[in-house]
């Protein structure tokens, strides 16, 4: 098997040096790194590097955040490289050492992507990073999935088929993700960029399994109901109103559930540090959302 590796990053220099060095000792065939116009070192640091011809260089001139550094990188990949599967991560995750050789004993011609079991330095599980089983839509799916969340996202100590992946610790067949290029919605900017993604793979038939024998470490800005900086709620509001825009037929959220999710993020408003910021960005992704207004629409730096 030949396994590709596609990373995003945008101004960690430290973070992506770690990133590369687990992507080296883990045995990656070639490693996409699409630079998303740093304004550090990284681009320099990156030119500096001699690990031709594992080593691929994807340089933007503009700031696409996750959604678009993958949108790029899936387009270099399909137009220079041919290898059997691509694993997509950020440049603060970092695969475990044996992650393709546990990959190859354990891999089935059935699914076509899986999910890694993704942990933060601790050696819990990201939350945020867990596929779904299941998506909770209806009124009681979501007050089900509040009292016995086991019954929609794994609990990390066996295999399950999912219905979702997440762009940190996904493994997708090349062919299958090169061809569905159009299914990342780079207008996202971050957040809900995978979930979109790996629903229109499921409408399209595809199936995939989480795989928690499958390591990644993710080093989190979020993993608390603390979100720092607080303009990353703007992203997980609008984007989620976007669902009902992208989505014709059956969307991933119904308006219940959406309802819902906005209706959890300001119950967290009292641990934020910032709360006028943190209820600014919250209404401004609502207008936007409602408006179908996409992009980068912060004031501030971040992938």
């Amino acid at each position: 098997m030949i396994f590709t590796a596609l990373i995003v990053t945008y101004n960690r220099l430290d973070k992506l040096k770690l990133c590369i060095t687990a992507s080296l000792e883990a045995g990656f065939n070639h490693i996409v790194v699409v630079n998303n116009a740093s304004t550090d070192a990284t681009e320099d640091w990156l030119a500096s590097l001699n690990l031709e011809p594992v080593l691929h260089i994807v340089t933007l001139t503009k700031n696409t955040g996750g959604a678009g550094g993958f949108r790029g990188g899936a387009q270099y990949i399909k137009d220079n490289i041919k290898s059997d599967w691509v694993v997509l991560f950020d440049d603060d995750a970092y695969p475990d050492v044996l992650l393709l050789e546990k990959f190859k004993t354990n891999a089935s011609s059935e699914y076509s992507a899986y999910n890694c079991r993704v942990i933060d330095r601790e050696g819990n599980d990201c939350k945020m990073n867990k596929p779904f089983m299941k998506l909770p839509s209806t009124f009681f799916e979501n007050i089900d999935y509040a009292i016995h969340p086991h019954l929609y996202i794994p609990d990390g100590s066996m295999r399950m088929p999912c219905v979702t992946l997440s762009f940190v610790g996904a493994i997708i067949k090349r062919d299958v993700f090169v061809n569905s290029i159009d299914y990342i919605h780079e207008e996202l900017f971050i957040y809900y960029d995978d979930v979109y993604f790996s629903h229109h793979l499921k409408q399209n038939g595809h199936h995939f399994l989480y795989d928690p024998e499958l390591i990644f470490t993710h080093d989190l800005s979020i993993q608390s109901k603390n979100i720092n900086p607080s303009w990353k709620i703007y992203y997980l509001i609008r984007n989620l109103l976007l669902s009902k825009q992208l989505f014709n037929n059956s969307p991933p959220y119904s308006l219940f559930a959406i309802i819902l999710r906005v209706c959890k993020a300001l119950a967290q408003l009292p641990a934020q540090k910032n709360k006028l910021h943190y209820l600014h960005y919250i209404f401004k992704g609502l207008k936007d959302g409602c408006l179908g207004i996409v992009g980068h629409r912060h004031n501030g730096n971040g992938q």
